[in-house]
């Protein structure tokens, strides 16, 4: 067993076994707020500075659409003059599925659960981010951050109280977009519907409906809606050990306790089992408007949710590599996908969302490609009923859990020895050396294997940026919209996100957190093949190179 990976999970374990806590006096009401959405309205002509490069608090118009304590809810506004693009992102935390869990949250995570703390402005980072640099193309789009506080993954519709606490998460992302619209959103050309996490269920959940509010209902039929999903995509797999509330069970509860809704079309096919419509893998066949689907191949919650803990034997680790196998497999048919081999959950909103890459494409420029893609008009259907869809999206759903269910036996079958892998290994890294030696890799980012005429690059060759600028409305470029990571051990992506501290937040290189678990460093080293003396001085992107390696 590698003693990186069984670090790096026991550290993932760690961090949610330290939840955030909060005073736990329960405040139910919170005065009502004047409305914003007039006071936004008559200041949106102000110039920039650097006081409105802030999203700004709006409450929402309907004052009977709140958080769970009765709290107002609401959202984060930052318009931009010179773009027709809006971008609208769902907070993500989790959620609650019945009194006690509810009740739980609430002395634990309140901020998740009301809007009586919410700051006058937020400054988000990564795709939210109005810093050029940072977010090279959508700096300049209209920001919108609606904070979470109804813990139901954006799709109750309880307006009574169950005791305590409501439940209007649907609701409340139906209403932002109305609220958007006198400020601006009926003037524009193009909505992303983002999210993160929880948030990113929301997104799956709520962007058929979206796209029908908006082109159908409110009739602005020139609004092309689209959707991003960060690190929602989860399987309904069968936990490592025996858990008290399988993820499953808990959606099923929690749908009763939130009056939830889901899409028309994923609930038509399921019937008596709609919980089956939170997981992106049955969901996906059924929605009609595009989606981009961001996922970690490891993600934290994910593992969190599966309860395999630590792996110190061979089952606990063979569990692992078959969940990313189980993800690799879910995205078979998913058109836009990105998903880097890292242990990590949710990505959109950070700052160096910019670094996260797979073969020297970053994620903003995948989604960047993805999103400026003309969509192609859909092809009549002749002499076939609203059935036959359904039935194409019931079928490959079903083929889809066939196959997670046969996974093990598919694996007996299809497996190699460790010896034959191992010698296919070697070859292999022997040809790509060779095919490096004759001539080098160019034009990465369309995703094409091409190959330079010439070995020697252009002295006048554009940046990555600039020629994607340059190439915006064209046709003749075609970008590739599926980015599987090959590699199947986590943190084999140089890309991934650096570790932090569990209990302080900061950033641990692989030697410190190591140490704070307490490990004998020298085993580490012996197990490695160096002294100790090369151990300690070893620079931690070598030593992340060197793990990866032997892991491989």
């Amino acid at each position: 067993m590698h003693i990186f990976v069984q670090v790096i999970v026991l550290w993932t374990g760690m961090i949610y076994a330290f939840p955030a806590g909060t005073n736990s006096n329960v405040v139910l009401e919170s005065p009502i707020s004047t409305n914003t959405i007039q006071r936004i309205y008559e200041t949106s002509e102000i110039k920039d500075n650097e006081e409105t490069r802030l999203l700004k608090k709006v409450f929402l118009s309907n004052r009977s659409i709140t958080c769970n304590d009765g709290s107002q809810a609401g959202f984060y506004l930052r318009k931009s003059h010179s773009s027709k693009t809006w971008i609208i992102y769902l907070e993500g935390g989790w959620y609650c599925f019945d009194q006690q869990t509810c009740r739980n949250r609430w002395l634990r995570q309140r901020h998740f659960m009301t809007s009586s703390q919410w700051p006058e402005t937020r400054n988000e980072g990564g795709i939210l981010s109005p810093n050029e640099e940072e977010n090279p193309f959508w700096w300049n789009a209209n920001h919108v951050f609606v904070p979470y506080c109804t813990s139901d993954s954006w799709s109750g519709s309880r307006k009574s109280r169950d005791e305590m606490f409501t439940f209007m998460g649907t609701l409340i992302v139906q209403q932002v977009v109305k609220d958007l619209v006198p400020l601006g959103l009926k003037n524009s050309t193009k909505l992303l519907l983002t999210g993160s996490s929880a948030g990113a269920v929301g997104v799956m959940i709520n962007l058929d409906p979206t796209r029908a509010l908006l082109n159908d209902v409110l009739n602005l039929k020139q609004i092309e809606v689209r959707g991003v999903a960060d690190s929602g995509w989860f399987l309904d797999r069968t936990p490592y050990a025996p858990t008290l509330r399988p993820a499953v069970d808990a959606i099923r509860k929690g749908m009763q306790l939130w009056h939830a809704k889901v899409p028309k079309r994923c609930r038509k096919i399921y019937g008596s089992e709609p919980w089956n419509c939170y997981f992106g893998y049955r969901l996906y066949p059924t929605l009609k408007t595009p989606l981009f689907i961001f996922q970690w191949l490891f993600d934290e919650v994910q593992m969190n949710a599966d309860n395999v803990g630590a792996p110190v034997t061979k089952q606990q680790w063979d569990y692992i590599h078959k969940m990313g196998d189980a993800l690799r497999q879910s995205f078979e048919n998913v058109s836009a996908v990105f998903a880097p081999s890292c242990i990590s959950h949710s990505v959109l909103t950070k700052k160096d969302w910019l670094n996260v890459k797979i073969e020297d494409v970053s994620l903003p420029q995948a989604l960047y490609c993805w999103e400026r893609q003309h969509l192609k008009p859909r092809k009549k259907k002749h002499n076939r009923g609203p059935s036959i869809a359904s039935e194409e999206s019931t079928l490959f759903s079903h083929r889809l859990n066939r196959k997670f269910k046969n996974f093990d036996l598919l694996e007996q079958r299809n497996a190699t020895s460790d010896d034959e892998r191992t010698s296919h290994k070697r070859k292999r890294r022997k040809r790509r050396r060779k095919e490096r030696g004759k001539e080098r890799k160019c034009c990465t980012f369309k995703g094409q294997n091409e190959r330079c005429e010439s070995n020697v690059a252009p002295q006048n060759q554009r940046s990555r940026r600039s020629v994607l600028k340059a190439q915006k409305g064209s046709n003749s470029e075609v970008c590739s919209h599926r980015r599987l990571e090959r590699c199947t051990w986590p943190q084999c992506n140089r890309s991934c996100p650096r570790l932090h501290n569990p209990f302080t937040g900061d950033e641990m290189d692989f030697i410190e957190l190591l140490k704070s678990f307490g490990l004998d460093m020298e085993s580490v080293a012996d197990a490695l093949g160096i002294d100790m003396p090369t151990f300690n001085n070893m620079d931690p992107s070598e030593l992340l190179n060197l793990l990866t390696q032997q892991s491989s």
